[in-house]
């Protein structure tokens, strides 16, 4: 006998047979938060097969490629207007691929507003659907609680502070499974020969992260690269994922790209001029003074103001609740804005405020590792153990 929908581990014979899981990440860092999951569930499953949606790195770590590239999901604002005819084919393959492949488990990795009807559709049809890295309705929407406790069975967070808040909306299927950046970042071992490999001096570097977006680069990054110190070396993070071309048309030769290094970057700079996101957590688990700065169309930054109810953007100032890290969003973004909060920074005693937060950052994330313990609940919950 078969126990259930979506459940091919019990069979007549009491066969074992591959658990199946279907992952949807549909972005940069949902690709490579879905490859450290689908590593710790190979290792804990297996012989565990996987139906997904990500980028090369969930690809190499599911050792085949995904169904659906991730890459071609990454859209906000005004970009992701013009793009909703291709999202809505891709949910519908992807509903598809649901149908068809039958998985013990739904995993929804970030990626809110295509993952959550994605959901539904999974809900309605009798699978059992885990978010991990869920929607941020603590920032712009309670309203969709009653959608999560409809369409999800359970939640794994990776913000401690969400768990409460989920819960004071009445969700109580949720845990904090650690931030997964904790031990990403403490696993990684710095090239102590960055500078000598990528030809850079010995002048004080100041680190560019200007996102993971096509669209956030062409926004940011000209207002990043505008001005610059001499004393300092201006290097920016680049992704190979990233059309080359691009961050050549936009950076003076004077400014170096470096490519996949982003961490060994941040390891030796002095200060980072970072777009809101989590690179800026990921800042302060090295130590590095920063800037967080954003900026998108002013039809989207309109539509997006009259959404949020959170006072900050970067993700230390609201794990602190408090101003430590400078933000300059939108209309206060300019090169010039840019510059002068940071030479601020570097002179003043904003860098000691932000060290001190930096400590009790790492004192609430704790040292649980995110995607070990969600793979625990995930391979868990096939069980029926939640």
């Amino acid at each position: 006998m078969i126990q259930q929908k979506g459940s091919h581990k019990i069979l007549a014979s009491k066969t074992e047979i591959p658990m199946r899981y279907y992952i949807i990440a549909g972005e940069h860092s949902g690709d490579l938060h879905g490859a450290d999951l689908i590593r710790q569930i190979k290792a804990i499953d297996h012989y565990a097969d996987f139906w997904a949606c990500g980028g090369m790195v969930m690809s190499k770590a599911i050792g085949k490629p995904c169904r659906v590239d991730g890459s071609t999901m990454a859209y906000m604002g005004i970009d992701f207007l013009k793009k909703c005819y291709t999202l809505w084919q891709l949910l519908k393959f992807c509903q598809k691929g649901l149908i068809g492949y039958q998985p013990d488990v739904v995993i929804l990795i970030d990626y809110s507003g295509f993952n959550m009807r994605l959901a539904a559709f999974a809900k309605r049809n009798g699978f059992r659907v885990c978010y991990y890295i869920p929607p941020k309705i603590w920032a712009h929407s309670s309203r969709r609680i009653t959608k999560i406790q409809r369409d999800v069975d359970k939640v794994l967070s990776i913000l401690p502070f969400e768990v409460a808040y989920y819960q004071a909306q009445g969700y109580h299927t949720i845990d904090y499974v650690g931030n997964p950046l904790v031990q990403k970042i403490a696993d990684h071992r710095i090239n102590p020969y960055f500078r000598a490999d990528n030809r850079l001096d010995d002048r004080p570097i100041i680190a560019l992260l200007p996102g993971s977006r096509l669209d956030e680069i062409r926004r940011i990054l000209p207002l990043m690269v505008a001005q610059v110190d001499h004393t300092y070396q201006f290097v920016v993070a680049g992704l190979r994922h990233i059309p080359n071309g691009l961050y050549k048309a936009i950076c003076p030769p004077t400014i170096q790209v470096v490519y996949d290094q982003t961490y060994d970057l941040m390891a030796v700079a002095k200060a980072g001029i970072i777009a809101s996101g989590t690179a800026s957590l990921e800042a302060a688990l090295f130590n590095l003074l920063q800037v967080v700065i954003y900026k998108t169309h002013p039809l989207a930054y309109w539509f997006y103001k009259s959404m949020i109810t959170v006072k900050h953007i970067s993700l230390v100032n609201l794990l602190v609740n408090q101003t430590v890290v400078p933000e300059l969003i939108q209309y206060q973004l300019t090169s010039e804005k840019i510059y002068a909060t940071l030479k601020g920074l570097l002179s003043g005693s904003g860098g000691a405020r932000q060290k001190e937060a930096y400590q009790t950052i790492r004192r609430l994330l704790g040292q649980k590792h995110g995607a070990t313990e969600a793979a625990k609940c995930i391979v868990a919950s096939i069980k029926g153990q939640f």
